[in-house]
């Protein structure tokens, strides 16, 4: 299964001026952990609540004053939204990183996947999997207790 079929979600972007307190702000208001930096629709850099508190906050800058392309991770691991999600998850342990931005065939950002996003779809596809032995392993107990044709 690729990532494109996974239905991987539209992350949430900034652009590079942005500040660190809109960048707050922002993943607050809309629940996530990171923003996707981008420039002309490309990612150029990846934001975490984890970046912010270290670079703002122990750092002791102003909120209002940082921008995000001084925080951002540069050169963000991408990947193609055509890789598998085995590919995905040996890029993540492969980088340590916990999100990966998803690109189309020209760069631009189309989706972001995590390690929990893998998870589940990975879950999904051995339940389906379970279900389907399970299912033939019924059929074949029941051919076994049929009583022999005349």
């Amino acid at each position: 299964m690729s990532l494109r079929d996974l239905g991987v979600r539209v992350p949430q972007t900034a652009e590079p001026d942005l500040t660190a307190r809109s960048a707050a702000q922002q993943m607050e208001k809309q629940g996530v952990g990171c923003l996707v930096v981008v420039d002309g629709g490309k990612p150029i850099g990846v934001v975490t609540d984890r970046d912010l508190a270290l670079y703002v906050l122990v750092g002791k800058r102003d909120p209002g004053l940082v921008r995000v392309r001084e925080i951002a991770a540069r050169r963000p691991v991408t990947i193609s939204d055509s890789a598998s999600i085995g590919d995905a998850a040996r890029t993540l342990r492969r980088h340590g990183v916990r999100r990966l931005p998803v690109v189309d065939e020209k760069g631009t950002l189309v989706g972001l996947v995590s390690g929990d996003d893998l998870l589940r779809a990975l879950a999904t596809e051995v339940g389906d999997l379970a279900e389907a032995l399970r299912r033939q392993l019924s059929k074949a107990t029941q051919a076994e207790q049929a009583p022999p044709a005349p």
